[in-house]
């Protein structure tokens, strides 16, 4: 808990630090970072989509905290297993906006999501979520460490 907590609030700052500031999210030199940590989250979004756990299980970290739109704090296998036994489904997965926040080994995505899905046999009753994904780079590679997000009610 505490390495989250350290974690949670290194990203805190590097987002409030690049925004009070009045810096770009990415530095010119970081575009090569950018576009591979943008690679990651397209890979990442379309696992989503076709439900791969496998594929999953590789790209979050050991330590991942899955806190969804219910409220629910999952950890990495409880979040796997809602997907692999159909508790968790997704018609569709994607990111059309996407903001990235990069310092050393954490990168900082947040934006939007247009997402189908159900759970527990129920359509989420939103098809659009604002999140936070928290990267950090483990052994060489990144993994997704945090994932926050927030239905905005359909305007019918």
């Amino acid at each position: 808990m505490k390495r989250l907590s350290l974690s949670l609030c290194l990203a805190i700052l590097v987002h409030t630090g690049c925004k009070r500031a009045g810096t770009p999210a990415v530095a010119p030199e970081a575009t090569a970072l950018r576009q591979e940590l943008q690679a990651l989250n397209d890979k990442l979004t379309d696992a989503y989509e076709r439900e791969d756990v496998p594929l999953l299980r590789e790209l979050l970290s050991d330590q991942h905290i899955h806190n969804n739109v219910f409220g629910s704090r999952l950890t990495k296998d409880a979040f796997l297993k809602d997907i692999e036994s159909g508790v968790l489904s997704f018609t569709s997965y994607k990111t059309p906006e996407i903001e990235w926040f990069i310092d050393g080994n954490t990168a900082i995505a947040t934006g939007l999501i247009e997402a189908l899905a159900e759970r527990g046999g129920k359509a989420v009753p939103a098809t659009k979520f604002r999140f936070t994904r928290v990267f950090r780079r483990e052994a060489g590679e990144w993994k997704v460490l945090l994932f926050q997000n927030t239905m905005i009610p359909d305007r019918s």
